[in-house]
């Protein structure tokens, strides 16, 4: 099931990183989610697998890439580990898509 970025997601966000829900900061959050969204997308070609949004770890990397946005909006010091590493698990998931013990299908 595809996340949807709604207010909902952003003030789970605004929870997680203890700020105040005003319009302005749920607008910022929600754009930085629709960015992060974006990111986390294009990193794994969701055309390509799109059953690996019912993972739990994609909406995660997403809130943590929004939440590295948030404070770091043009990310000077790169991506979190946190996220590259939840990035090459959910590649990983998507290259053994498909595979059994007998080899690709």
């Amino acid at each position: 099931m595809l996340i949807t970025i709604d207010e909902t997601l952003a003030k789970q966000v605004c929870d997680e990183l203890h700020i105040d829900q005003t319009d302005e900061e749920l607008a910022t959050v929600t754009a930085l989610l629709t960015g992060a969204q974006a990111v986390i997308d294009d990193s794994i070609e969701i055309a390509t697998h799109p059953a690996i949004v019912d993972n739990p770890l994609y909406t995660r990397a997403i809130i943590t890439l929004c939440q590295a946005f948030y404070y770091d909006r043009n990310l000077a010091t790169g991506q979190p580990k946190a996220v590259i590493l939840m990035v090459d698990h959910l590649n990983a998931l998507c290259l053994t898509e498909g595979t059994d013990a007998d080899g690709p299908k």
